[in-house]
């Protein structure tokens, strides 16, 4: 069995993996999993370099699966094959594109063949998981605190919340703070809390493209 490690972008990833998708993970038999922030830079993902540089120091330890947690939404665009990537329109298909372009770069810049990364970028950001249940946030907040009419719309508009979309306007954390859907939403408090309460099954059944990395994790983490 391979040791897992997981580069994800910030804060909020790291607490999700560490309070969430670890203690699942323990649960279907991994046995050790390691998370960290990405480095060289002061937070979030502003380059690929800094990404590519991380994956490279790790990927060729012993024995380990590496995979990433990093946001389709406002993705660097010096990613490799970035060009190409924005003329495939479904967002599901693009980011599985970006993703083997990671591999293929990696493998060609180390001049190794890469069999033990996965990279996985969510789309099209990581608070889509926080709208997987209407019943959890309205169990969290007060009317005074949450739009639950317009979250329940947006719910319902959107049955795997992977699909809200990728607008600046619209994306998942716009909706929910820069128009207030939970007042004073704050990601790594909120976010997590809602996540926690909501329950990874809840998430896994929903959010389908997340649900199958989550497989492949344990898949080849057992291979």
């Amino acid at each position: 069995m391979k040791r897992l490690l997981i580069i994800v972008e910030g804060d909020t990833e790291k607490n999700f993996i560490d309070k969430v998708l670890a203690p699942y993970l323990y649960t279907q038999g991994l046995k050790e999993i390691r998370c960290f922030k990405i480095k060289h830079s002061k937070g979030g993902l502003s380059k690929y370099s800094h990404l590519k540089k991380d994956i490279k120091n790790c990927v060729f330890e012993n024995n380990v699966l590496v995979s990433t947690l990093i946001d389709f939404y406002a993705l660097p665009n010096d990613f490799p094959q970035y060009e190409q990537a924005q003329k495939i329109k479904n967002s599901f298909d693009r980011a599985d594109f970006l993703e083997n372009a990671i591999v293929e770069d990696i493998s060609k810049s180390t001049g190794k063949s890469i069999s033990n990364l996965l990279p996985y970028i969510q789309v099209h950001e990581f608070e889509a998981l926080v709208f997987s249940s209407l019943d959890t946030i309205i169990s969290l907040y007060d009317t005074n605190e949450a739009d639950f009419e317009e979250l329940k719309k947006v719910i319902d508009t959107y049955p795997n919340p992977e699909d809200i979309n990728n607008d600046p306007e619209t994306a998942p954390s716009k909706r929910l703070q820069k128009h207030q859907l939970i007042k004073g939403y704050n990601k790594i408090i909120d976010g997590i809390i809602i996540i926690e309460t909501t329950g990874i099954e809840t998430i896994l059944k929903k959010c389908t493209r997340f649900n199958s990395w989550v497989k492949e994790l344990i898949e080849k983490v057992n291979e």
